[in-house]
């Protein structure tokens, strides 16, 4: 029996790590769009488009792995930098590096991506990193929706306890007027 919750315990903690790594490539794939749109590249977006599709897959694939392997190999260098004493340029490399990386790669991705389906072995490979990530959901949805809940009862009890406050009922009626306002839902007290 304690090997099991050890086994569950681990795999929740490999599926929380996998869903934020995915959660963080899906906002800096939403960032991409949203600065693409918000920046007149949008011919620099169709001729990159074109580029890809007249270069054959496995050069598409290089470009989407160039920057990966310009940033590992700084990244272990910056690491090593950390270990000779030279902690905070180090960690600053290191951060800046992985941020880099993290934002850089979705974005390529989403350009390449059409090209890169191309190749049965990425495909193949794009669909159990897919699959996992269903599962990886399906194993963390009950405890996300427990948090959900807990915060909901929390922002609740706050709503309550600063109604009881003097001037605290003016205020949560200003907050919730103003959260109708945006569009928001405003929190209901429970007493």
């Amino acid at each position: 029996m304690k090997r099991f919750r050890v086994r569950r315990a681990v795999l929740l903690a490999l599926a929380i790590a996998f869903l934020a790594t995915a959660w963080v490539w899906d906002g800096f794939v939403a960032i991409e769009r949203f600065v693409v749109r918000m920046i007149p590249w949008t011919r620099f977006k169709q001729a990159f488009a074109a580029l890809v599709d007249r270069l054959p897959a496995t050069l598409v694939l290089l470009i989407f792995l160039v920057p990966f392997l310009i940033v590992e190999p700084l990244l272990v260098a910056a690491t090593v930098a950390i270990a000779m004493g030279y902690v905070l340029s180090g960690v600053i490399a290191w951060i800046a590096l992985k941020f880099l990386a993290v934002a850089l790669i979705p974005a390529i991705f989403d350009l390449t991506q059409h090209k890169l389906m191309t190749m049965p072995w990425f495909a193949r490979a794009y669909e159990r990193v897919m699959a996992f990530h269903h599962y990886a959901d399906q194993i963390v949805a009950p405890y996300r929706e427990a948090a959900a809940a807990l915060l909901r009862q929390w922002r609740r009890r706050a709503a309550a306890a600063g109604s009881r406050l003097p001037g605290g009922a003016l205020l949560a009626a200003r907050i919730a007027a103003r959260k109708r306002a945006t569009g928001r839902r405003a929190l209901t007290s429970s007493r």
